[in-house]
């Protein structure tokens, strides 16, 4: 029930600027890290101990302060069960402008 999705407009209209992880809060506790790369390996993007759901953070689609081209992005996330058990979670992103 944890999911990041595969596509995002980070073109400052309110809707789909922000990519972050989405999860059952009855499940995840919290998302202790998001990372996403550029095709290149490049790190991009780095968040750490994030609320699931919270579209005030995650990765606005910039990097050192510019805009990222469009383009195919690849993330990593470990993510807390209130269990205490962890799960890592790939996939890539498309970023279109």
């Amino acid at each position: 029930n944890t999911y990041v999705p595969n596509a995002f407009t980070p073109n400052g209209d309110g809707i789909n600027d922000m990519l972050t992880v989405f999860a059952d809060e009855k499940q995840v506790k919290t998302v202790t890290s998001f990372q996403v790369f550029s095709r290149w390996g490049e790190s991009v993007y780095q968040g750490f101990g994030l609320r699931p759901n919270d579209l005030t953070t995650g990765w606005n689609g910039t990097h050192r302060g510019k805009d990222v081209d469009a383009g195919v992005f690849v993330w990593f996330a470990e993510v807390e069960l209130v269990t205490g058990e962890r799960k890592l979670l790939k996939g890539d992103v498309a970023v279109l402008r």
